[in-house]
C-alpha cells in the first residue's frame, strides 16, 4: 500500500468537478458502461441489488444514490415489483438520459430526484434499504455523504455500495495496463470524452482502500459492515452495510 496515496484525498475531495464531467458523457454513459466492463457491471449490479433486497419484505422503500442513467433503479423494480424507488443523482444530464428507459405503465414505482449526496432531501429512516453503485468515490466529502446515508436508511435496514476501492498492492494487468491504459482508450472512443475517462482509473488510484473504507463505514454509524471482492479478481468491491 503506497503511504503517500493511504492518507491523501480522493481527486472529488480534491476538487474535480465530477458533476459537469458526468452531464458531459450522459447520452453515451450507457454504451460506454457495456463496452468498457464486457457487461461485467450488470452482473455485479444484480448481485449487489438481491443482497439489498433479501428479507426487506414486499414493498421496500429504496434509495438509489448516485442513479445515473437508471440500471440500479430498474434492477430494484424488476426484482422487487412492489418496491417504491428513490433514484437520487446530482447530474440532471445522467436522469435525463435514464428516464426515457422508464415503463410507462407503472410511472410511481421509480422517482427521480436531482439531489446532492451531501445533503439528501429526505426525512430520516425514510427507506428500508439503500443502494449505490460506483458513486460513493465521487462525494466531495466522504464522511459527510455516508453519514447521510447513515440517517436516511431505518435502523436495521441495510445499505449496498458497489465501488472500486483502492488496491492494498498494484495488480500488475489491472492497474497498470488495462485501468491506466486500456479502459480510458475505449471510453474515449466511445463517448468522444478524453478527460472523462482518465478520471476514471485515476480516482480509484486515490480512494480508500477496503480497510480504510470498512473503518470509515463503522466511524459514521454502521455497527455490521462486510466487504466482499467481485469476479474477476476483486476488481470491484461489494459493501454491505447496517
Amino acid at each position: 500500500m503506497s503511504a503517500t496515496l493511504a492518507g491523501s484525498p480522493s481527486l472529488a475531495e480534491s476538487g474535480a468537478d465530477v458533476q459537469s464531467m458526468f452531464n458531459r458523457v450522459a447520452r453515451r454513459y450507457d454504451a460506454a458502461n457495456r463496452v468498457m466492463s464486457a457487461g461485467i457491471d450488470v452482473v455485479w449490479r444484480k448481485k449487489a441489488i438481491a443482497r439489498l433486497l433479501d428479507g426487506l419484505g414486499e414493498a421496500p422503500r429504496v434509495l438509489d444514490l448516485g442513479a445515473g442513467t437508471l440500471d440500479g433503479a430498474l434492477e430494484i423494480a424488476r426484482r422487487s415489483p412492489g418496491a417504491q424507488v428513490a433514484a437520487a443523482d446530482f447530474a440532471r444530464e445522467m436522469l435525463r438520459a435514464g428516464r426515457a428507459k422508464l415503463p410507462a405503465e407503472k410511472p410511481g414505482r421509480i422517482d427521480t430526484h436531482a439531489a446532492d449526496g451531501h445533503h439528501l432531501p429526505y426525512r430520516d429512516d425514510a427507506f428500508d434499504g439503500a443502494f449505490s453503485a460506483f458513486c460513493v468515490r465521487n462525494l466531495r466529502d466522504l464522511p459527510r455523504g455516508l453519514r447521510e446515508l447513515r440517517r436516511v436508511v431505518r435502523p436495521g435496514g441495510r445499505v449496498v455500495i458497489l465501488e472500486f476501492l483502492r488496491p492494498e498492492r498494484t495488480r500488475f494487468f489491472f492497474d497498470r495496463i488495462w485501468n491506466a491504459h486500456v479502459l480510458p482508450l475505449l471510453g474515449w472512443a466511445v463517448s468522444g470524452d478524453r478527460a472523462a475517462y482518465r478520471y476514471l482509473p485515476e480516482s480509484i488510484a486515490h480512494f480508500r482502500s477496503v480497510v480504510e473504507f470498512e473503518a470509515l463505514l463503522r466511524e459514521v454509524g454502521f455497527a455490521a459492515v462486510e466487504c466482499k471482492p467481485l469476479f474477476p479478481s476483486g476488481i470491484a468491491t461489494m459493501v454491505v452495510a447496517s
